[in-house]
């Protein structure tokens, strides 16, 4: 409770406000809770905004944030974050902005990104050879610019050794809450995330986005398909029915499904009704056996090997950590 953690935030014009704000709201919270109730004898945290220079930089969405001084002077900080937005490519095109990442990066004890803010990290070489997430819609760009990093394309945010990444907006705030937590434990991040209205942790390690918005995304007949299978988990559904719903030969719909979704028709039915049974057990309005037959599961028995094998988890305990 005697030590100040100094949190810098790096900031370039076209960054996405959400992506400064929010983390360093959770930062600025913390630290006005542990005062008020925790006997802090010294503020917890103190943020900052560094960019390539002193004064107003414009955010994406017209709204300026003040800088106070230029990232070269700024001194030792505990945690560096890197902002996201559309203007990430002018950051990661900027050598002597990545040289001082380079640097800045063996000298400070947690370098992290929010959104897009991954790929100007991975533009300075320090994602290789490591996991990190970012944006969905910048995950591709990430694997070509970092062929050497593991991409999670679906994680809301990532720790790798002493590198956090986070994917779109808000997910800075639960990699923010994440970061509290390590620092002053669960019931101070707890405390926080309820003053701030969000969770402390997204139910069941939640996904950047569900199978139900893929699916409404896609303006194709895969994208009906999957609609109209989801209103139909329970039932039977064999690669025949589903190629007859949208009329191609089974052979032709597995080739087409595979091309255009990305995996077989049988993986993703496999993958949806598991993300259904995590949605309804995390609820808690549903008896095992009841989340078993709905979602498609032969029984409970199934169920249960199939949390085993996918999420190391029985249903149960799932349950316990993660039920409403």
């Amino acid at each position: 409770m005697d030590q100040t953690r100094h949190v810098a935030m790096l900031v370039y014009p076209d960054a996405q406000l959400l992506d400064v704000a929010g983390p360093l709201e959770v930062f600025a919270r913390t630290a006005r809770w542990l005062a008020e109730h925790g006997g802090a004898a010294v503020p917890a945290y103190i943020v900052e905004l560094v960019g390539a220079a002193p004064g107003p930089v414009a955010m994406s969405s017209g709204l300026e944030m003040m800088v106070r001084r230029r990232y070269a002077e700024l001194g030792p900080v505990d945690t560096l974050l890197v902002t996201g937005g559309i203007g990430y490519a002018t950051a990661a095109g900027d050598p002597e902005m990545l040289a001082w990442l380079r640097e800045r990066a063996g000298a400070t004890r947690r370098i992290g990104s929010i959104c897009s803010g991954a790929l100007v990290l991975a533009a300075a070489g320090l994602l290789d050879g490591r996991e990190a997430t970012t944006h969905w819609a910048y995950c591709d760009r990430l694997a070509a610019l970092a062929p050497d990093c593991r991409v999670d394309p679906d994680a809301i945010f990532v720790r790798s050794g002493r590198f956090y990444t986070s994917a779109g907006v808000t997910t800075g705030m639960d990699l923010a809450l994440a970061l509290v937590e390590e620092d002053w434990g669960k019931a101070v991040a707890l405390a926080v995330a309820q003053e701030l209205v969000v969770y402390r942790k997204r139910p069941g390690g939640q996904g950047q986005f569900s199978r139900f918005l893929e699916a409404e995304r896609r303006n194709d007949r895969f994208g009906e398909l999957q609609l109209w299978v989801l209103d139909r988990l329970h039932q039977d559904l064999s690669v025949e029915r589903m190629a007859e719903v949208v009329g191609m030969s089974p052979r032709h719909f597995s080739r087409q499904f595979r091309a255009q979704v990305g995996r077989t028709p049988a993986a993703w039915l496999a993958d949806l009704r598991l993300e259904e049974a995590r949605r309804r057990i995390e609820s808690g309005g549903f008896q095992l056996k009841d989340v078993a037959r709905q979602c498609g599961f032969a029984d409970e028995q199934n169920l249960r090997r199939v949390f085993q094998r996918r999420l190391g988890v029985a249903p149960s305990a799932y349950r316990e950590r993660f039920g409403g």
